[in-house]
């Protein structure tokens, strides 16, 4: 399979190395050159520094012959152009879209997104435990619909700061599915120990989404 991945820093990094251990080409698209040095430095890839909402950067990166387009910008809006742009111009046959904003998930399906996903981690495991593509967005689909991706920041005066996730009693209706520390991204067992500035990516149940961030939040 070929993807092109628009945008994102870490994100993306830890995109690359996921599609490249399992054999699939990948192409960068970036409209930040500093972020597209670091994704050089980093990944020893090819990046095309542009806004991919720009139909001659997509030209330029091949995207037509494309299988996935992933957008991960920073703005919605942003996102949906150019998905939409792959999508409509380049025939790209699967676009999905990283959505900050919960409201723009339905929209943006309504006005020809195939999905809008809040996680860059549950995205990637998706895509490389399914077959098809037809399985890989349906179940990108469903699990948006019923799980919160929450990011929550710890700082200095958080309770869980300067613990292992194994003494800290993490509320169980809840996971920790990456931490997101100096540009890196890691996938945590009860050993790691949690620092201030860490982003944690945490997976639960809409109805919890209030207390596990009353439970990250309390103060020592």
């Amino acid at each position: 399979m070929k993807i092109a991945i628009a945008n994102g820093t870490f994100q993306t990094a830890y995109l690359f190395d996921l599609f490249k251990k399992n054999g699939h080409k990948t192409v960068l698209i970036n409209s930040s050159k500093e972020d597209a040095a670091y994704l050089l430095r980093t990944k020893h890839a090819k990046v095309f520094v542009g806004n991919p909402w720009s139909r001659h950067v997509l030209e330029d990166a091949g995207v037509g012959r494309c299988d996935l387009f992933i957008s991960l910008c920073d703005n919605d809006t942003d996102n949906f152009a150019s998905c939409l742009l792959a999508k409509k111009i380049f025939g790209v046959s699967k676009v999905i879209s990283l959505v900050k904003n919960p409201a723009n998930v339905e929209i943006y399906r309504k006005l020809g997104i195939d999905s809008a996903v809040s996680s860059t981690y549950l995205l990637g495991q998706s895509i490389l435990n399914e077959s098809s593509m037809e399985t890989i967005i349906k179940t990108l689909s469903l699990e948006n619909d019923k799980i919160v991706l929450l990011e929550a920041t710890i700082l200095p005066k958080h309770k869980i700061a300067h613990h292992k996730i194994m003494d800290i009693s993490f509320p169980k209706f809840a996971s920790i599915a990456a931490i997101y520390r100096n540009y890196s991204v890691i996938i945590p067992n009860g050993q790691v120990e949690l620092f201030p500035k860490d982003k944690l990516l945490i997976v639960c149940g809409k109805e919890d989404e209030e207390k596990v961030l009353a439970y990250v939040r309390d103060e020592a």
